[in-house]
């Protein structure tokens, strides 16, 4: 894997065996090859303290599918379903040309895997409450939001962009600490784009120190904007 930026550690701290990689797969974006999946499998099983995950980012998917495609809720969760179904399949091949050592070191989850842990849902209640109760950092969802969408953004109205902005506000509680699965923390995110500035920007902000108190930490926290080579 290539490097091209670290949040919060280094090559040299993640060469030694600090942290738990997880790959957390945004099933719409075309980077999530099967030779992508093989690289970043090569290179965070050796580095893992404990184990790798790889998560299936579907059920959220659906926020873009209603608002983006104008499905309707049903439809849009359908889709959001059948697109993961494929993306699955790549992760299950990627997963079966490891050996079976370094197999049984890899977990492939789906998001409510991952959401029902205490840290993440003391978190996102506090992120929902502030996104109904603060205009201001619900202002700086939306803005986030349409910087990610880019060109797309231009063609929806704010209320279509408040709606989309669900899809990081629900994401937020993993962004910030990772998250614990089977008593492990996996705490080093890897994506092929700096996901890491979606927190970086928003911890500028002021109406996010007002939150910042509150929140629960798991414990060290990392992410990396990695592509295959």
């Amino acid at each position: 894997m290539q490097l091209a930026s670290c949040f919060q550690t280094t090559p040299e701290e993640i060469n030694s065996g600090s942290w738990n990689p997880y790959l957390g797969i945004s099933i719409n974006n075309r980077a999530f090859t099967g030779d992508y999946l093989d690289a970043f499998l090569a290179w965070a099983v050796p580095r893992s303290r404990d184990k790798v995950a790889i998560v299936l980012v579907d059920v959220l998917q659906r926020i873009n599918n209603q608002v983006l495609d104008r499905s309707k809720p049903a439809a849009a969760l359908e889709k959001a379903f059948r697109k993961a179904d494929e993306v699955r399949n790549l992760c299950s091949e990627a997963l079966e040309r490891l050996d079976s050592c370094s197999r049984n070191r890899v977990l492939l989850l789906e998001w409510p895997d991952i959401v029902d842990e205490q840290y993440f849902q003391h978190n996102l209640r506090l992120f929902r409450a502030a996104f109904q109760e603060d205009p201001a950092f619900r202002e700086a969802l939306v803005e986030l939001s349409r910087q990610n969408l880019g060109v797309i953004a231009g063609r929806l109205g704010l209320e279509q962009l408040e709606q989309i902005s669900h899809y990081i506000l629900y994401e937020l509680p993993e962004l910030v600490t990772g998250f614990v699965f089977e008593g492990i923390h996996f705490n080093l995110n890897v994506y092929p784009g700096a996901i890491f500035k979606v927190y970086k920007q928003l911890r500028e902000h002021d109406c996010y120190a007002r939150i910042a108190s509150d929140l629960r930490s798991i414990g060290p926290f990392a992410s990396v904007e990695a592509y295959a080579e």
